[in-house]
């Protein structure tokens, strides 16, 4: 049997669609590789022809991943936000450590702009921030240049505009777009699979179903510190070299409250540690 490799482009139930240079192939896999998240979208895979099917053999060695949605091998996340429905800044906070934390590079890019001017400068110093309007147009070339030639992927609530700001990168309705729930001011979930769509020029955009990452932070609660550069820059400052900025005594991040370092991006921190020390308590409980 002949072994080719390609690219998993989209995943639907036990069905597998991967880009190889003989074109795409609709594949399944071997029994050992259909636990729920053994494949990923984006995952680089090696098939075999068995009869009259194409099955997927093995699944390389991933560079980085992302989970819910499952998502490998992404260059930068844009991990969106908008003036509705009301931001939610912890969420991405937990998704811009989760992208640090797997080399991914983040950027938060404030949708919506003709609705309503974004103010992301409490991020200065912690990645790179965008403000763009999928409606009109603002701001999406110069979206457009920031992924050029990179796989991105794009995570954050539902209703944001993930798959708008997709469109206007396409030029083309290519991409069902949900309307927002004007009386509770939530999204429907219109995007119901992670699929990889070409751009052109090396570029590849992962549409993602909206989602919260509320579990998918995995580090050692006493490094998630090494997680916020913002607050890391000012630590030589700290009395204790290991300070978590918590309830320690001359502490440097906190002096700087305010002033070098955000209150919202601080209590987020605190809540972002409370949450990984309580998870760990409870894995050995």
């Amino acid at each position: 049997m002949k072994t080719i490799s390609g690219r998993v482009i989209k995943a639907v139930a036990s069905k597998f669609w991967v880009d190889t240079d003989d074109g795409v192939r609709v594949c399944f896999a071997r029994k050992k590789l259909k636990a729920d998240g053994a494949i990923y979208v984006g995952d680089r895979a090696e098939i075999v022809r068995d009869r009259d099917a194409c099955v997927i053999e093995k699944v390389l060695p991933r560079a980085n991943a992302l989970v819910r949605p499952y998502v490998a091998n992404v260059d930068v996340c844009l991990v969106v936000v908008a003036p509705e429905p009301e931001p939610d800044l912890l969420l991405a906070d937990k998704v811009i450590v989760n992208c640090l934390a797997e080399g991914i590079r983040p950027v938060l890019v404030w949708n919506k702009s003709d609705l309503e001017k974004g103010d992301l400068a409490e991020y200065n110093g912690v990645c790179e921030t965008l403000e763009c309007s999928a409606e009109t147009g603002e701001g999406i070339d110069a979206l457009a240049s920031s992924i050029r030639g990179q796989t991105a992927c794009f995570a954050g609530q539902s209703a944001v505009g993930k798959s708008s700001i997709i469109n206007a990168l396409l030029d083309s309705p290519a991409l069902e777009v949900g309307e927002l729930a004007k009386k509770i001011k939530r999204g429907r979930h219109t995007t119901r699979r992670a699929e990889i769509i070409p751009l052109g020029e090396g570029t590849y955009l992962v549409d993602t179903c909206g989602f919260s990452m509320l579990d998918a932070v995995d580090v050692p609660p006493e490094e998630l510190r090494l997680y916020f550069d913002d607050f890391e820059k000012f630590r030589p400052e700290c009395r204790f070299n290991t300070c978590l900025h918590l309830d320690e005594p001359d502490c440097a991040v906190k002096a700087h409250l305010g002033c070098g370092v955000g209150r919202g991006r601080y209590e987020r921190y605190k809540l972002i540690y409370a949450e990984l020390d309580d998870r760990r308590k409870n894995k050995y409980d």
